[in-house]
């Protein structure tokens, strides 16, 4: 009886074992933040081609950004009550946060013409200006009366690789509302704050 027992045991397990290979729960919706496409983009026939110019745009390297505690996540932020903060359940962005912003980012420095190339920390070739990138809030808020927000801030400073100096510090911010109260609307109104966020930054940057 006690063998009974023990082989009963150990079925009922492995069957809960299995029961868990094929769990009911939903799996999570995996959201992205693309950046806008230019409204006139410059054609390749436009572009200058004086090498001069080329040649004296800094070579810039972005690092990693920087999160406020809670948003070096994949997961989706939304603050309740002020201060409260908690995610989307069952739905997250496609890597944590500060890498999908400092990839938009690179798009966004590349695509402004300031810089002769813009790269990631972890490429081979010497860059003569440094970007560090912070991010104060990248979160939907309710606020005091319900209405929903998404709320970017961004600080971003600038320093010469060769001597350390600082170059230029600059903020940006953009608040957007949500037009409704649902998952696919907070999306948008996310994509369109850190597009806003990301603009003013390449604006305000030399």
């Amino acid at each position: 009886m006690r063998v009974r027992a023990v082989m009963a045991g150990a079925v009922a397990a492995l069957l809960a074992g299995c029961a868990g290979l094929h769990s009911a729960e939903r799996a999570d919706q995996v959201y992205t933040l693309e950046a806008a496409a230019p409204a006139e983009p410059l054609a390749a026939a436009d572009a200058p081609v004086a090498t001069g110019m080329n040649e004296v745009r800094p070579m810039l390297q972005l690092l990693r950004p920087l999160a406020a505690p809670g948003l070096d996540s994949d997961r989706i932020a939304v603050v309740r009550n002020g201060s409260q903060l908690d995610f989307y359940a069952a739905s997250r962005w496609p890597a944590p946060l500060p890498e999908v912003l400092q990839s938009l980012a690179i798009n966004a420095l590349r695509a402004s013409g300031h810089y002769r190339a813009v790269q990631s920390e972890g490429t081979a070739v010497a860059a003569d200006e440094v970007l560090q990138l912070e991010i104060r809030r990248c979160q939907a808020e309710y606020g005091s009366g319900g209405d929903l927000v998404v709320h970017v801030q961004l600080v971003a400073t600038l320093g010469r690789r060769s001597d350390r100096s600082l170059v230029a510090s600059a903020e940006a911010e953009s608040v957007t509302p949500v037009a409704e109260n649902r998952l696919q609307a907070v999306i948008a109104a996310y994509r369109k704050a850190v597009d806003e966020a990301l603009g003013q930054l390449v604006a305000r940057l030399p």
